[in-house]
């Protein structure tokens, strides 16, 4: 009887600190984030594909670019942006580039889509990465996969 008392307190010691450990993490989860925005808001669009066009905005669309973009509809600095992992893990980053029509600009990445999608899985167990600005504000996208704000070109499909 004292083994199996034993047995389960312990088991549940060890879950209860897992379950705290879940939570604190999960209060901050990247260290290099000042602050956490999670998508879909009215701060920020995460598109993953974007247009290419015969010359500039309004001209015939000849094809997407398989490559996730963060659009910023308020300024959060122009400078290069990195993404991370849920662990933590650097998996990438995008320079700043002007948006038509966002004030913030956009980080414009050149990675293919699929394969920021599978190193985030690889290193955080799940689609979900984050997008730090050169602020220090990190746009947390659930699926790097999916779009979040925007129904254009190929948003309405999973790219995995």
């Amino acid at each position: 009887m004292k083994i199996l008392f034993s047995s389960l307190f312990l088991g549940c010691l060890l879950f209860s600190n897992h379950a705290l450990a879940a939570r604190t993490s999960r209060a901050k989860p990247i260290a290099a984030c000042k602050s956490v925005i999670t998508l879909p808001n009215g701060a920020f669009i995460y598109k993953n594909s974007a247009p290419v066009r015969t010359g500039g905005v309004g001209t015939p669309l000849v094809g997407y670019r398989i490559e996730p973009s963060l659009i910023m509809l308020r300024n959060f600095g122009r400078g290069t942006g990195t993404i991370y992992a849920t662990n933590g893990t650097k998996i990438g980053s995008c320079p700043w580039a002007s948006a038509h029509d966002a004030a913030g600009g956009r980080l414009r990445c050149t990675m293919n889509t699929r394969s920021l999608r599978q190193a985030a899985i690889r290193n955080g167990g799940r689609p979900t990465a984050f997008f730090r600005t050169s602020s220090g504000v990190c746009a947390e996208v659930p699926d790097v996969g999916r779009c979040y704000g925007s129904v254009k070109g190929l948003c309405n499909r999973l790219i995995s």
